[in-house]
């Protein structure tokens, strides 16, 4: 199944004739209304992953950065 999606409305006739065109070429065609969906945004949160890990330390993301890759250091120069 290919999928052709109008991003403008188009009226009636507009419609009948590229339904016909379709018929012509021997391709089937339905019209069928448009529906939109939203998505739910999840809230990033720092270090989602390994929460549990870090449970109970004093710690942040840009304090493991920092550790990891001495972009601390390198800031200090």
């Amino acid at each position: 199944m290919t999928q052709i999606i109008l991003k403008n409305q188009i009226n009636q006739s507009m419609m009948d004739t590229l339904l016909l065109l379709f018929k012509t070429w021997n391709i089937e065609a339905e019209i069928s209304a448009a529906t939109t969906t939203t998505k739910k945004v999840k809230k990033d949160t720092s270090l989602t992953l390994s929460v549990g890990l870090w449970e109970g330390r004093d710690i942040n993301d840009k304090q493991l950065r920092d550790k990891a890759w001495g972009t601390n250091k390198r800031l200090e120069k």
